[in-house]
């Protein structure tokens, strides 16, 4: 799904954050827009729009839920998608109930078809799979036989929270070795934390990752200095699970 539309409604950039109007053109809101207005009351809206980045701009709409962005990162891992760069906005809407608006420039996973474009019947395979996880038809065990995450050395993974100017700890930043399923492997252990992603920037440069997690408690606390080390200790886990056995310390 493509949009020709050049200007977004003016009420649709307000409803997002100002991170969000910062990083994208009015051509870019208004695709936005139109793939947020299509999905009415289906489950999920995908669709494809221009983008200068590398690999093919994919916009996520759905309503927000805690361990929504695992759960899509699992469908990009069912449909053997790679994630170059992501970023997670929360759309607020007086009187509705909250949408996430995730962004996604995504190539295919297997090396030999990474240079091949996707076409519609990517985004339609990759929207039919993910509406079965969100409502529950698909099983999502199957991911774990499909995901190979290979382990990198202790030195190459860094997690660290930063403070916020308010001395709460609210943003997660992992700097990592790229491999495949990698935002499948941090978002579903902070999902298993229960801790909420309420905005999140993923960036790949060359063999490297570079992710912040804005994150929250599931009710909507912030993460207190006691539950820091904690956190850092299963997201380093869960990306190097070597590691995580040996009880090594995340970056302060």
């Amino acid at each position: 799904m493509k949009t020709t539309a050049t200007v977004p409604h003016p009420d649709f950039p307000r409803s997002l954050p100002e991170s969000y109007r910062k990083n994208f053109d009015a051509p870019a809101m208004a695709a936005h827009f139109a793939i947020a207005e299509g999905r009415g009351e289906d489950i999920v809206a995908i669709g494809a729009f221009p983008s200068s980045r590398t690999g093919t701009a994919l916009c996520v709409v759905a309503e927000d839920r805690p361990g929504l962005l695992a759960t899509i990162s699992a469908a990009l891992v069912l449909v053997r998608l790679d994630v170059i760069e992501a970023e997670a906005y929360t759309r607020r809407q007086p009187g509705k109930t909250d949408e996430a608006l995730d962004i996604f420039w995504v190539r295919h996973d297997p090396p030999e078809l990474r240079a091949a474009p996707l076409g519609p019947e990517h985004v339609e395979h990759l929207k039919s799979t993910l509406a079965g996880l969100l409502a529950g038809k698909l099983d999502r065990t199957r991911v774990d036989s499909t995901r190979r995450i290979a382990t990198p050395s202790a030195v190459e993974t860094v997690v660290r929270f930063i403070e916020g100017s308010d001395g709460s700890f609210a943003t997660l930043e992992v700097e990592t070795g790229d491999r495949s399923g990698l935002l499948l492997a941090l978002s579903q252990a902070l999902f298993s934390q229960r801790v909420q992603i309420m905005g999140s920037q993923v960036r790949t440069t060359g063999t490297r990752v570079f992710d912040r997690f804005s994150v929250v408690e599931f009710d909507g606390s912030p993460i207190n200095a006691a539950r820091r080390l904690e956190i850092q200790v299963a997201v380093l886990s869960a990306v190097d699970p070597i590691v995580g056995r040996e009880a090594a310390v995340p970056s302060r």
